[in-house]
């Protein structure tokens, strides 16, 4: 028995005052509203209803029950416009994790224009650069630079990082330039260590043939702001997204270096929990973001969109 569907009929038949108004309302037949309004006297033991020839009264106990019935469903009511509202309006709370220079350089100095376009927005930002554990941490939304680790997850690729070979000025005076990428195993090259294979560096060179270069380093960190930190003191030469240094390169504080190659590239993710599907405020802050990326001219070069 749907009782639910029962105390619906039962307060039309009060509100619209004659069961042949429901019925059309409804598209059945008076009868069969009638066998409804029985079923739930049946099922709550009273009489709701004293019927005549051509009207109906509620009884004491019937006039109770609708009250009920009403409250009931207003309440319901209520709960489904509550419910549709936070589907369909980008308000609440929003946990975001990202690597520690991506959160600071890209994401923290944009959240003052995506707060202006959506003012109900919260946003809970955990910067690490490992890759957390978006269920541990209760994390609605990840971006991932580098390859995914995690198949379990929901991702969506919305671009790739291009990389350089970076240094200071210091260092190329004291240890020159390397010509080609098998000369920085003669070179000190300061390591991130929070990617796959952090020790092999690949270019693509003439006919985009691969080359990959194993190399050494007195310093490794798995920061990559540490990183960025050892090249401005000339401890050596890094292979990093070039976002992490645009302002670095735009005031000369350093140079890159082994411009005939180029270096792959990192692919860049958001990634979701399984059970969770994306809702209209993850959707809207990720496409905020992924616009304002490709807007960017530190990004421009090394964000390329793809559709979901």
């Amino acid at each position: 028995m749907d009782r639910l569907r029962l105390m619906e009929t039962f307060v039309r038949v009060v509100e619209t005052g004659n069961f042949s108004a429901v019925a059309r309302q409804a598209h059945t037949t008076q009868s069969a509203i009638s066998k409804q309004v029985q079923a739930l006297e049946a099922d709550v033991g009273v009489l709701l209803l004293v019927r005549s020839t051509r009207s109906h009264s509620l009884t004491e106990a019937g006039r109770l029950y609708y009250q009920r019935c009403r409250q009931v469903l207003d309440t319901l009511e209520e709960a489904r416009s509550e419910v549709h509202r936070a589907e369909h309006e980008v308000s609440g709370l929003l946990r975001v994790a990202a690597p520690v220079a991506f959160g600071r350089i890209h994401i923290v100095p944009r959240l003052a224009a995506f707060y202006a376009r959506y003012p109900k927005m919260r946003i809970d930002l955990q910067l690490d650069d490992s890759f957390v554990d978006l269920v541990a941490a209760g994390i609605d939304v990840a971006f991932r630079v580098g390859e995914l680790k995690d198949s379990r997850l929901i991702a969506r690729r919305i671009g790739s990082v291009a990389r350089a070979v970076i240094v200071s000025s210091s260092y190329l005076a004291r240890h020159g330039a390397p010509q080609k990428p098998d000369d920085l195993s003669e070179h000190n090259c300061l390591l991130y260590t929070g990617i796959d294979n952090f020790n092999e560096w690949t270019f693509y060179g003439s006919k985009d043939k691969a080359i990959t270069v194993r190399v050494g380093s007195n310093f490794q960190s798995n920061s990559s702001e540490a990183i960025r930190q050892g090249v401005l003191e000339g401890l050596g030469i890094c292979y990093s997204p070039t976002w992490i240094y645009g302002r670095d390169i735009r005031e000369g504080s350093v140079n890159t270096i082994l411009n005939n190659y180029k270096p792959s590239t990192l692919p860049l993710n958001v990634v979701y929990q399984p059970e969770r599907r994306p809702s209209i405020k993850i959707s809207s802050f990720v496409d905020f973001f992924t616009e304002a990326f490709n807007q960017d001219p530190d990004l421009s070069t090394a964000i390329r969109s793809y559709k979901a």
